[in-house]
């Protein structure tokens, strides 16, 4: 009966995508449709402070973060999730400083490495 269900396990099959070409085509059809987007986020985020060319670059390293995922699942999830960022965006869920935390990691702490200033962080 194990192996049954083992078996059957094995032979699991993405919901969106049938292959690696294909999950490999969503990825690039959601990133050219990001880059696209690009100009319309810096205008409407009011992010001029940020180089069009450098936002652009940020959110390239968004995706070139992920270039080592194999699972087709995984890769099908995540070209879902950035669809829904991509639509959040584009209708303006976010505000701008959601955004530029999100890139840049402004107004996040870095968290305490060693024992004493965890202890002393905690005693606030």
């Amino acid at each position: 009966m194990s192996s049954k269900a083992l078996t059957a396990t094995k032979i699991v099959k993405p919901v969106v995508s049938g292959n690696a070409e294909d999950a490999r085509r969503a990825v690039l059809a959601t990133y050219k449709q990001l880059q696209r987007m690009t100009p319309k986020l810096w205008w409407d985020y009011e992010l001029h402070d940020i180089p069009l060319p450098l936002l652009r670059e940020m959110f390239k390293n968004e995706y070139v973060k992920h270039k080592h995922l194999q699972d087709i699942r995984v890769i099908d999830r995540k070209v879902e999730e950035a669809k829904q960022h991509m639509n959040s965006m584009n209708y303006n869920f976010y505000t701008s400083p959601m955004i530029r935390n999100y890139l840049l990691g402004e107004n996040i702490e870095a968290k305490p490495k060693d024992f004493l200033s965890r202890f002393l962080e905690s005693k606030d």
